[in-house]
């Protein structure tokens, strides 16, 4: 049995079988509908586990079938199994300060489609409950999203259609090898804030050491709970 941010069920290793049967039961039914491909899976969901929220599957679940009626009841549960158990091996990646392996198809010309990767990770901070640059409010904390807004074309032109930054190839694929390093410093930024200590605040006047003892005793403080 393991516990995956609020989710606790059996799950199986996500080895390679289990990858290629993910890709079984999404990718055909992606190319002709609103299913996520394997890689928007990979990416929404490393965006979902980095975060303080815990997995829903009510919330998840759907965003990654996209039209649920493409698939038998029996289908919707294993794509949740499988799902799952690779959240559970990409969280014992991040958590052993690993860089995480991306998935990445190939684009219309043949290259690693870290564009499509990239805006999958975005969707996916939209979908979490929280507003992860409201609840931090730290410019630290938003410049190390450059690479992922970047390879996702956040910055290829303003509203009004104008080019805002354009990239060389050799920035391109600077751009693309930050970005599992990005990734891994998202998730332990998290970890810092989620875990910070929290500060004890004492409530009323502090206790003198010649003061009477609080305890009610009747004895100074300094021979009695302050000994």
């Amino acid at each position: 049995i393991s516990s995956i941010k609020g989710i606790s069920m059996q799950l199986q290793p996500f080895d390679p079988a289990a990858r290629t049967r993910l890709a079984e039961l999404l990718d055909s039914r992606a190319e002709k509908g609103n299913t996520m491909r394997c890689d928007e899976v990979q990416a929404f969901m490393l965006a979902l586990l980095s975060g303080p929220d815990a997995l829903n599957t009510a919330e998840w679940l759907p965003e990654v079938l996209g039209d649920e009626a493409l698939f038998s009841s029996a289908e919707r549960a294993e794509v949740e199994a499988l799902v799952l158990g690779m959240a559970a091996d990409m969280l014992n990646t991040l958590s052993g300060k690993t860089l995480p392996e991306l998935w990445l198809y190939a684009d219309a010309a043949g290259n690693d489609d870290f564009f499509t990767w990239c805006n999958a990770y975005l969707y996916g901070l939209d979908t979490v409950p929280t507003d992860w640059f409201e609840a931090i409010d730290d410019e630290a904390f938003e410049d190390l999203f450059y690479p992922v807004m970047a390879l996702a074309g956040v910055y290829d032109e303003d509203e009004g259609g104008e080019a805002v930054l354009t990239f060389s190839a050799k920035e391109l694929t600077q751009l693309e090898g930050e970005l599992p390093h990005t990734l891994l410093a998202v998730y332990q930024y998290w970890q810092t804030i989620i875990h910070k200590p929290q500060t004890v605040r004492r409530e009323g006047a502090k206790t003198g050491r010649n003061d009477e003892c609080p305890c009610g005793s009747g004895k100074k403080y300094k021979a009695c709970c302050g000994k």
